[in-house]
């Protein structure tokens, strides 16, 4: 098994859509690629993880846009006029930023070019979205107006890119005289009545959950594209890419259709031993008010002797049948938190169970690092001579195993166990309410 893996990097990122719509493609390719989400504190941090995985490709989301760039070798043409990278992927041995946030608006509008009819764009808003926005009009050959509130920002927009500039609260009196319109103002933001508009207008909202202009354009006839048009549109090329083949929107369309991941309050903690599994999961079940289990003691309580005795006596291969069949009888139980063994993660099966019924996360850190004063002395496969050589090849040989089963990465390095348990938790509430 070789999986090539890929990730998405922000703080947070656990509510990202962009492991849908990948993965999605990567199914409908059959290709040996696994795409995950990996929060953490700086884009340092991230290209560090980055490195030390050997990632193929990483989508890198706010804040870490701009902090990226410096631990890259080149940039694309967008994303030097950008100034901002979305997109980490390797060429010729040398790392690339992207920001296929500008293709992605300029595939989504230029299939309606016939509704150009003055060549005239309007942008609402001046948030960290725009410069792309205004990037992909001017591709287009369109002449860019941007109409914001903060008079400060509209200023830099306007010497950066040479774009006219307007005050939002007369938005009205103009708005009409823009063909396009490509709003990127937070959701619930009303600037003005959509109902102004006529049916020679094209509109694309950054929103892609709740638009005001979306129920309009039924009624008044002009073409509206969400921000999930957006969102797609930038992943297609993102796909290209990180692996080097073509997908399509359909492709993503229905991946996102047919997403089937629900959180039922099931979380599974995977990684290498000495990782620190236990002692954040006993942690994180406490914020959750979630019972905490380990599934290496409840194998070791139902066989009524430490797991050292039991590859002992009765072989790794009879542990690795108890350890699935246990695995099994808590994938339906709720408001758990389970740390698994280093090892749980080689058994196909179990691999299929932590993906599909819970919220599987990888904690990751070095070898060197997880055995750093572990005692090994109920660790069967590290009693050995050099016990650090054993771990490195032993992580080595599970990182695919390790990827091919979770949601999301965790790098734990340099974190204590209250660290990593507040880092999760912060991820699951504010990406799941609870």
């Amino acid at each position: 098994m070789q999986t090539n893996i890929l990730a998405v990097t922000g703080n947070p990122v656990l509510h990202s859509l962009s492991p849908v719509l990948m993965n999605g493609a990567i199914a409908q390719k059959k290709i040996n690629y696994r795409y995950l989400r990996l929060p953490v504190e700086s884009a340092q941090e991230a290209m560090e993880v980055f490195k030390k995985l050997h990632l193929s490709g990483m989508n890198v989301t706010a804040p870490f846009k701009n902090d990226i760039i410096k631990f890259l070798d080149q940039l694309t043409p967008n994303a030097q006029k950008a100034q901002a990278v979305n997109c980490v992927f390797w060429k010729d041995n040398c790392l690339i930023g992207d920001n296929s946030d500008i293709s992605g608006v300029e595939i989504s509008i230029k299939n309606y070019y016939s509704l150009f009819s003055n060549n005239k764009m309007l942008v609402i808003g001046s948030g960290g979205a725009v410069p792309a926005i205004i990037i992909a009009g001017q591709n287009l050959g369109l002449d860019v107006t941007v109409a914001a509130r903060n008079v400060e920002a509209l200023i830099k927009l306007k010497e950066r890119f040479n774009v006219s500039t307007k005050d939002i609260k007369n938005i009205s009196d103009f708005v009409n005289d823009y063909s396009v319109i490509v709003q990127a103002l937070p959701s619930g933001i009303k600037v003005f009545d959509p109902n102004i508009l006529t049916a020679q207008h094209l509109i694309l909202d950054a929103n892609y959950k709740d638009s005001i202009f979306e129920k309009p354009a039924e009624k008044i006839g002009y073409k509206f594209l969400s921000g999930k048009n957006w969102l797609v549109n930038q992943a297609v090329p993102a796909f290209k890419l990180f692996t080097g083949l073509d997908t399509d929107a359909k492709t993503m369309y229905n991946a996102l259709d047919n997403e089937k991941f629900k959180f039922d309050k099931k979380i599974a903690l995977t990684g290498f031993m000495g990782v620190g599994k236990t002692t954040s999961g006993k942690k994180l079940a406490s914020l959750l008010g979630y019972k905490f289990v380990d599934l290496d003691d409840e194998i070791e309580a139902a066989e009524g002797m430490k797991i050292s005795k039991i590859f002992e006596t009765k072989g790794e291969d009879y542990f690795r049948f108890i350890e699935q069949k246990m695995l099994s009888n808590y994938a339906d139980r709720e408001k758990i938190v389970l740390s698994c063994g280093g090892g749980t993660v080689k058994n196909s099966d179990n691999r299929n169970i932590l993906r599909e019924k819970f919220l599987n996360i990888w904690l990751y850190a070095s070898a060197a690092w997880c055995i750093d004063g572990l005692d090994v002395s109920n660790r069967p496969l590290l009693q050995c001579e050099n016990p650090l050589v054993v771990a490195e090849k032993m992580l080595d040989q599970r990182i695919d195993y390790y990827a091919d089963a979770a949601f999301a990465i965790i790098y734990v390095e340099n974190l204590n166990s209250d660290d990593i348990a507040k880092k999760i938790y912060g991820q699951i509430s504010k990406t799941f309410g609870v």
